[in-house]
């Protein structure tokens, strides 16, 4: 008897061991915890911000020796981070985070039109000098990572505080556009690839890289062209990486004509939260919507069945054996679950993108720090590459996904 007690106690201690530490049973997440995993991990992103100081003249000495702006930066993951903050902002009524995100993209528009007119007064000397600022990615462009992310999260709040749009975000956002639209390099069907990288390369990352902001660009100015380029882009995506399982190979290479070998989790990723941003811009009567619902539609019977039993995807889906991964499962949450708000997909899928929530949650800190993500990733030709990516806490991949994976599940609870 006394055997079959402290047995008991053993699993009792257990059982409130791992129930305490995540905050919830396996599987199982409330409102309320996901509220407050969204606001810790939103309060964490909000930091202080200072204009620079920018003076006119003649001299590229005074402007070197100007103060630059502090708090800005201009990357892809950051500006995922920014349209993360936007969405909680939404849910739970956070003057802060909109605030905040208001006030970042001002000081970077009024950092490039100062910046953009030193390179016009001392020509190469300027733009070596502006190459060296925070936002030298927005100087430079040359990719879509240089761009579109951020161009993403600016028209939204274009969009959302239309009265308050500031010239200098017209200049930047403008500037993006005549670069996604007009010189980043396209297949002959109007894919995105990049020419230059291992040989010619098309990357599902640049459906969210360029399609979004083509979708955002759509929106702001009522032009359903540019919702249909991202739509077609998925499309023609598709048709290169998307396995009979529904799940996408993470790229295809060009001159090989070839799919890369291996399912990438983030990969997977981009894909869904740009056919759910696509398809929520998109004409209710194109064309194209039932090929887009089908492709969302397969993936994501493709991800249930790989979806491990705490709530997590795996770093490549079809490996049971490798780690979990916070930023693709925190994607897939937030696809299926917008999925469901929009009527695609059945409702009894809700449970699915809570239960990855559910997972998400006990990688986050206290202080909103999100953990088990990986770091950015190139193409790989050999399991053993994505096994051994590095997870530093709190990389920055992982944080805006949290955000909008959190958000839209509390949307359901608002309609």
């Amino acid at each position: 008897m006394k055997t079959q007690t402290t047995l008991l106690i053993s699993l009792a201690t257990m059982v409130f061991s791992i129930t305490s530490n995540s905050g919830h049973a396996a599987g199982e997440i409330s409102d309320a915890q996901i509220r407050d995993v969204i606001a810790r991990v939103a309060k964490h992103q909000i930091h202080g911000l200072a204009d620079g100081d920018y003076p006119a003249g003649t001299n590229l000495d005074a402007a070197k020796a100007a103060k630059a702006p502090e708090g800005i930066a201009w990357n892809y993951p950051w500006g995922v981070t920014l349209f993360g903050l936007q969405q909680e902002a939404d849910l739970l009524g956070d003057k802060d985070a909109d605030k905040f995100v208001a006030e970042h993209n001002a000081i970077c528009a009024r950092y490039y039109q100062w910046l953009a007119g030193l390179e016009d007064q001392f020509g190469a000397d300027g733009k070596a000098f502006a190459r060296t600022s925070k936002i030298k990615s927005l100087i430079n462009l040359g990719n879509l990572d240089s761009c579109g992310s951020m161009g993403n999260e600016i028209l939204e709040s274009m969009i959302r505080h239309p009265d308050s749009v500031t010239p200098g975000e017209k200049v930047v956002v403008a500037r993006i556009a005549d670069w996604v639209s007009k010189k980043q390099e396209r297949l002959s069907d109007g894919t995105f690839w990049r020419p230059k990288i291992m040989s010619g390369t098309v990357w599902p990352d640049d459906l969210y890289m360029g399609g979004v902001f083509l979708v955002r660009w759509g929106l702001y100015n009522h032009d359903q062209k540019s919702v249909e380029d991202a739509a077609n882009n998925i499309i023609h995506q598709a048709a290169l990486e998307a396995d009979g399982d529904g799940l996408w190979f993470h790229g295809y290479f060009v001159n090989d004509k070839k799919h890369a070998p291996f399912k990438w989790g983030r990969g997977n990723g981009w894909v869904t939260v740009t056919l759910v941003e696509t398809l929520s811009a998109l004409d209710e009567k194109s064309p194209l919507r039932p090929k887009l619902i089908e492709i969302l539609k397969n993936q994501i019977e493709g991800l249930k069945k790989v979806q491990a039993d705490d709530g997590m995807w795996r770093q490549v889906l079809d490996k049971p054996e490798l780690w979990e991964e916070t930023s693709c499962t925190a994607m897939f949450a937030y696809g299926i679950a917008r999925a469901v708000n929009r009527g695609w997909i059945d409702p009894s899928n809700m449970a699915v993108a809570r239960k990855a929530f559910a997972g998400i949650a006990k990688n986050v800190t206290d202080d909103g720090t999100v953990n088990g993500t990986c770091i950015g990733t190139n193409i790989g030709e050999d399991l053993d590459y994505y096994v051994k990516r590095q997870q530093p806490s709190d990389d920055l991949h992982g944080r805006g996904v949290v955000l909008l994976a959190g958000a839209e599940i509390l949307m359901a609870g608002k309609k």
